[in-house]
């Protein structure tokens, strides 16, 4: 189910319960309004894992919210993208940061489900015999989401959505932590990558759309 709505006015209206599994939100990265963390807080499972997703722009802030809220860091990963252009006067931002918080610390964690290969595969270091190793806090390994990416989703003006996150992120974060029938919120809805990967997986969402044209696009998207 998704809304065009605003995301905090439908966090409170639906107040009354904790039914989420996890929510994961995309925020807008410079706001210092933190009430949809707040909100969205009170709908969190007991066990239930939240994420955040920013950068260096209000990070800090995301995190003493969340540990004042009571939340329990599991990670602070980093996102890495190194396409786009480069500074000479300064080391040029290419990645997000990515809090992993959970409500109490009795949560699931499916490592298993994102193993990813080891350089180490076939020598007397690979102990598992398997060739794959647990993915660290910092994601080098998922490459770069390129503005000519197939994956892309275009406006009505045949622009690409801006600040759209590639299936393999949302493979990366919320495989770990869900199970099938698992309930998802993303109240930044966007052009709809969270709902779609849940589609695909069986996991049950909500999105939340507050731009009346992006919310046509992701409705488009996840009707197709």
């Amino acid at each position: 189910m998704i809304f065009n709505d605003n995301n905090v006015a439908w966090m409170k209206e639906n107040s009354g319960y904790n039914k989420f599994d996890l929510i994961y939100g995309d925020c807008i990265y410079e706001s210092l309004d933190f009430e949809w963390v707040i909100e969205g807080w009170k709908l969190l499972k007991e066990g239930g894992i939240w994420i955040t997703q920013t950068d260096q722009s209000t990070v800090c802030e995301h995190k003493l919210l969340l540990d004042s809220l009571g939340g329990n860091l599991i990670n602070w990963c980093i996102y890495v993208q190194e396409w786009g252009g480069t500074s000479k006067r300064f080391f040029s931002k290419k990645h997000d940061d990515i809090l992993i918080y959970s409500k109490g610390s009795n949560y699931k964690f499916y490592y298993d489900r994102i193993m990813i290969p080891k350089k180490t595969a076939g020598t007397k270091f690979d102990k598992r015999g398997d060739g794959l190793k647990i993915p660290c806090d910092v994601f080098y390994d998922l490459g770069n989401f390129s503005t000519i990416a197939k994956e892309r989703i275009k406006n009505n003006n045949g622009k690409n959505i801006q600040w759209q996150k590639p299936m393999k992120l949302m493979d990366r974060l919320l495989s770990p932590f869900t199970d099938e029938n698992d309930w998802i919120l993303d109240p930044f809805l966007g052009s709809g990558t969270t709902g779609e990967w849940c589609r695909l997986n069986n996991r049950n969402f909500i999105g939340i759309e507050y731009d009346e044209e992006v919310f046509g696009i992701a409705k488009r998207r996840l009707n197709e």
